[in-house]
């Protein structure tokens, strides 16, 4: 059996032992991230060139200004502190990416949300976790299989994080409920989404933990549901999908997957069930077939022999997406050219490219090619996408 650490008998740990920032940090970070156009990358990289998020807020105007944009929305104090209330009201915990209660392998990732709200057992986001995820209209057979799949991945020590939709998820989650289960959702922590789930949410709030990272109040939308998908393959070693069919949410869980280096696991379906073809796919595309627990333990036991991704105190400045010199250059790059900036949007188009090509086709140094894209991204002049590649808006 996988040892992990045991629950606490309470819903929520003491705040103090996990203040790692002080309030007046948390406050810019909150700020910081709900500013216009700042994502999670754009986030550590200011966060890396300016040392805080105070001096970041501080220089976004010019920057966006530098990018093409006169006027850049920032959150105001009152908009923050009104979110942290709201938060509060619920008992919803607010975690920023370099402290200590912060999930691991969530902050083990490039990208990790800088700001999550957790609602029940902080302490369980530490245990090993498998990801089940699938379709929402399952058949009533992968439903019970889903459930009896989640029960024994549980009493072999393992969490079970989903995204509290109905059909798999909410099998994955009823199955685990004995052992802890993490929801992930795309609304608020206090928003239950479907209805239906309400007395499942409760349950998992009292025996587990449910996590977001949007605003308490918000009401999901179809554009949360891909950002909550990439939590769930986050938080977990490997992803179990079920049931999913073509272009169905459950394989856009499995693609993060693997761009995060997580396991992709797939339950082999019947070839004439609709329900089944995505997952079938996966299984042909090279995911672990699997039928039992027992074959998901096999797979991700050697992972829980490994250091941990983390040492209790993240270093932001080790981003895919950063150069190393970035914050060292950060007063010459100030004053770049504009021959330099017209020479890298020239090769931007509406075809996305990599920021690797961009470097070695400009001829520009990584850190003058990062700060510019930083710049546009600002300005909303560029979109990002998979495999650290950029597009003209």
């Amino acid at each position: 059996m996988v040892m992990v650490e045991q629950l606490t008998d309470h819903a929520m740990q003491d705040e103090e032992q996990f203040a790692d920032l002080t309030p007046e940090a948390r406050l810019d970070w909150l700020r910081l991230i709900r500013s216009d156009n700042v994502g999670p990358i754009i986030f550590q990289q200011l966060l890396a060139r300016y040392g805080s998020a105070g001096a970041a807020l501080d220089a976004l105007p010019e920057l966006a200004r530098r990018g093409g944009r006169r006027r850049i929305r920032l959150c105001t104090v009152a908009a923050a502190e009104a979110e942290l209330e709201a938060a509060a009201a619920i008992g919803a915990l607010p975690l920023a990416s370099c402290e200590a209660a912060y999930p691991r392998r969530l902050a083990a990732l490039p990208d990790p949300p800088p700001l999550i709200y957790v609602l029940g057992h902080v302490a369980c986001l530490q245990n090993p976790t498998v990801g089940i995820v699938g379709a929402r209209n399952a058949s009533a057979s992968a439903i019970r299989y889903t459930r009896q799949l989640a029960n024994d991945l549980g009493r072999e020590g393992l969490l079970v994080a989903s995204g509290l939709a109905r059909g798999i998820d909410t099998a994955a989650h009823g199955g685990a409920l004995e052992k802890g289960t993490i929801a992930v959702v795309a609304g608020g922590v206090d928003v239950v989404y479907p209805a239906e789930n309400q007395t499942l949410y409760e349950a998992i709030v009292d025996q587990g933990a449910v996590i977001s990272e949007m605003p308490p109040g918000t009401r999901p939308q179809a554009r949360h549901f891909p950002r909550r998908n990439r939590l769930i393959s986050g938080l977990s070693m490997g992803v179990v999908v079920v049931e999913a069919a073509e272009r169905s949410g459950s394989l856009i869980t499995a693609r993060f997957a693997l761009e995060q280096g997580r396991e992709v696991f797939a339950v082999p379906g019947s070839p004439m069930d609709p329900r089944c073809r995505g997952s079938n796919r996966l299984i042909r595309q090279g995911a672990t077939l699997i039928q039992s627990a027992d074959e998901v333990v096999e797979t991700i036991g050697p992972m829980l022999q490994q250091p941990s991704l983390w040492d209790g105190a993240q270093d932001l400045r080790q981003s895919l997406y950063l150069a190393d010199d970035i914050g060292a250059a950060g007063n010459a790059i100030d004053n770049e050219s504009q021959i330099d900036r017209r020479r890298l949007t020239d090769l931007l188009g509406s075809t996305p490219v990599g920021i690797d090509d961009l470097i070695r086709l400009s001829e520009l140094t990584p850190a003058h090619v990062i700060t510019i894209l930083l710049e546009l991204e600002l300005a909303g002049r560029i979109d990002r996408h998979a495999g650290n590649r950029v597009s003209i808006s």
